[in-house]
């Protein structure tokens, strides 16, 4: 029995002149489309299955690369790190004019993952990290160059700490926006990124040859 999906697929194969003059579509015979209509039902198959494939591909892909990433944030839990929390400054950070005009406080936290081993048997300063060291990136980012995004803002400070510290082996940078106009009660808000060595040598490159 034909289904009124299987009658339009079988009369969109007919010639034109067939479905044209005194013998209209509707009394075409069945046998005069059924070869068209197997072959659009042998084709259906062969797409499905490919169509299948690439989202299947597709999947897969997506799920390495979060599991990858969920691996790199295992690999940080419980390891040594420089903590710095609460940091304000005043921007010119934003898409909207006002925003470049008179800009607003931003809080940046940051964690800085390196080994403070040596540094806790030696208590040398030469074998860690300052945190004012940190500070100051993020000071000179934060009152820097007008940026449109909260993104590019955090993406500058991970790049210059891991540019500047090799011994720095990741950094987490949440930068947050405490006035912002939406309606409703808010501490605040922003974004977070996680950053390693390997993620920076690009812009390494490229500050290297120009």
């Amino acid at each position: 029995m034909l289904t009124a999906l299987s009658v339009r697929f079988r009369v969109a194969c007919l010639p034109k002149r067939i479905c044209s003059g005194a013998t209209p579509c509707a009394r075409i015979s069945i046998s005069a489309g059924a070869s068209c209509f197997l072959a659009a039902r042998r084709r259906a198959p062969e797409f499905r299955l490919v169509h299948e494939a690439s989202f299947s591909s597709q999947r897969h892909q997506s799920t390495r690369v979060a599991a990858g990433s969920v691996m790199g944030e295992m690999e940080l839990i419980g390891k040594d790190k420089l903590v710095l929390r609460g940091l304000q400054f005043h921007g010119f950070h934003g898409v909207k004019q006002e925003e470049k005009t008179l800009g607003q406080k931003f809080v940046v936290d940051v964690d800085a993952w390196m080994d403070l081993s040596t540094a806790g048997e030696t208590d040398c300063m030469s074998d860690t990290v300052s945190y004012t060291d940190i500070y100051r990136i993020v000071k000179d980012v934060v009152e820097g160059p007008s940026q449109n995004l909260l993104e590019s803002v955090a993406h500058r400070i991970a790049s210059a700490t891991l540019l500047k510290f090799p011994q720095i082996s990741a950094v987490r940078v949440e930068v947050g926006k405490p006035h912002v106009a939406v309606q409703g009660i808010v501490d605040y808000l922003g974004v977070e990124i996680l950053r390693y060595r390997k993620d920076i040598q690009g812009d390494f490159v490229r500050s290297s040859s120009s």
